[in-house]
């Protein structure tokens, strides 16, 4: 298992593919950020740029995190590398879960990362402000490990069933876009028993608003907002995610190692 995860490790660092995908989503989210900082109520600042667009953080790494899910989990159907590492007397098992916890942890980590990228550029474009308290967002968006953990997996085992990495990245994208759509029209969209539901839950902020009068500026709006971290959202997100990630990867075993490889 060990040398199959190596070997994984190995093909990540030289694939030109993967890493110009992934510099490209860098340079994405990066844009999103100088686009989007100065658009808040609050008139600009990192902070308010989060409160008012969280959508903005997450939404994109989820697509990037189903194109490596499927490319480590899916690329092997391809060529049949599966069953070369068969032959060459590793275990099914061994396969499976190489190739999974690989496609799952570098996939999750390497979306996270993305989601802090906004953070940085709009730091660096326009300062954080005082919308929210930068340690408690730097907490949340850390957390969002967690469901991206649990998302992964469950691509991986979609992966398993489809047999195609193409498709898995068509999925991802359908995901991202169905995101925003989801939250609009289901009510309870903030929660932490789907994946999606809980990252919104993540950076979910709990607001009020004051009004004034300018003698330049008219009716001026003021937000305020509550980004204090439970401890009920911290553990229902890593207890929810880690549970059901364990399931994904049982379902996920259970059926690759009764599939024909091919």
């Amino acid at each position: 298992m060990k040398n199959i995860m190596k070997s994984i490790w190995y093909e990540i660092l030289h694939s030109k593919m993967m890493i110009r995908i992934y510099i490209l989503f860098m340079v994405i989210m990066g844009l999103f950020a100088v686009l989007n900082v100065g658009d808040s109520v609050q008139k600009g600042h990192a902070s308010g740029m989060v409160a008012e667009n969280p959508l903005l953080i997450y939404e994109f790494p989820i697509f990037m995190l189903s194109i490596i899910v499927g490319i480590i989990c899916g690329e092997d159907y391809k060529d049949k590398v599966a069953n070369y590492e068969v032959l060459s007397g590793h275990s099914r098992k061994s396969i499976f879960f190489a190739r999974s916890l690989m496609g799952i942890i570098v996939g999750s980590v390497l979306s996270t990362i993305l989601c802090i990228v906004p953070l940085i550029v709009g730091i660096i474009v326009d300062g954080w402000g005082d919308a929210l308290v930068l340690s408690d967002v730097i907490i949340r968006i850390l957390l969002l490990f967690f469901p991206m953990l649990r998302l992964a997996a469950f691509l991986a085992l979609i992966t398993f069933l489809v047999k195609n990495q193409y498709v898995m990245m068509a999925s991802g994208f359908v995901i991202m876009m169905g995101c925003s759509l989801l939250q609009t029209v289901i009510t309870d969209s903030k929660n932490i028993f789907i994946s999606i539901f809980n990252m919104a839950l993540l950076l979910s902020f709990d607001s009020w608003s004051i009004y004034n009068l300018d003698p330049v500026n008219g009716l001026v709006t003021y937000n305020s907002y509550v980004s204090t971290v439970t401890p009920e959202l911290v553990i229902g997100t890593i207890t929810a995610s880690l549970v059901m990630t364990a399931f994904y990867l049982f379902m996920g075993y259970a059926l690759f190692r009764r599939d024909d490889l091919s």
